[in-house]
């Protein structure tokens, strides 16, 4: 874990109380604060970085000036490295492309339905049915394999983000095509409503991996 950002605290001015409150705060949930120089032109620490005791995971730290803030830069190097994504092997038929009316000749050629009578229980015709049809689909579209990265379940994209954001695409859609202003302002009202439950998401997960560092 790795928070940062500009806390505005003077973390060090030892007679700011709140600087001294919320120093307590983060021991007190074993989280330590990095930055040890000026992030400031006057001279103060406000932007931190703070990770768990625990934790070594920010090293060769350094505190720049920056010409185009009254912030100043802060550098690191941080050591994780990014697991190899496991792979597994899918097959597919890319049926986007087939001409629906040559689709329509080659089953009729193909004399499914006389086979399909030919048969006596429902199992064989059935199964005949399905030889026919997946023969045409050989010709047309044959079966390909290729290897696809696994992606891990992200624990805070949740089954009520995800509808949520199903809501937005469907209102920008509708936005873009008609341009109209109660559509635009539908758009922004999905938009925002994605964007808290994010937020809401993001923190609750982020409370509950802090419960279990403790």
């Amino acid at each position: 874990m790795i928070l940062m950002g500009d806390f505005n605290f003077h973390i060090d001015d030892a007679s700011d109380k709140k600087a001294e409150e919320f120093s307590k705060l983060i021991e007190s949930v074993n989280l330590t604060q990095l930055v040890n120089n000026s992030t400031h032109m006057n001279g103060h620490i406000l932007d931190l970085i703070i990770t768990h005791k625990k934790e070594q995971i920010v090293s060769s730290l350094k505190v720049d000036d920056c010409d185009i803030s009254d912030h100043s830069c802060i550098h690191f190097d941080l050591n994780l490295q990014k697991p190899k994504a496991e792979k597994k092997k899918v097959t597919y038929r890319k049926t986007r492309k087939i001409n629906s009316d040559t689709l329509r000749k080659l089953i009729v050629d193909s004399n499914v339905t006389e086979k399909v009578s030919s048969k006596e229980t429902v199992h064989d015709k059935v199964e005949i049915f399905n030889e026919t049809v997946e023969a045409v689909l050989d010709l047309l579209a044959p079966v390909k394999t290729k290897n696809v990265p696994i992606r891990p379940n992200s624990h805070w994209y949740t089954d009520e983000l995800r509808t949520l954001k199903q809501e937005r695409r469907c209102a920008e859609r509708k936005w873009r095509k008609s341009r109209l202003e109660i559509h635009r302002q539908i758009y922004v009202y999905a938009k925002n409503k994605v964007n808290d439950m994010l937020v809401k998401t993001v923190q609750q997960l982020q409370l509950i991996l802090w419960r279990q560092d403790r």
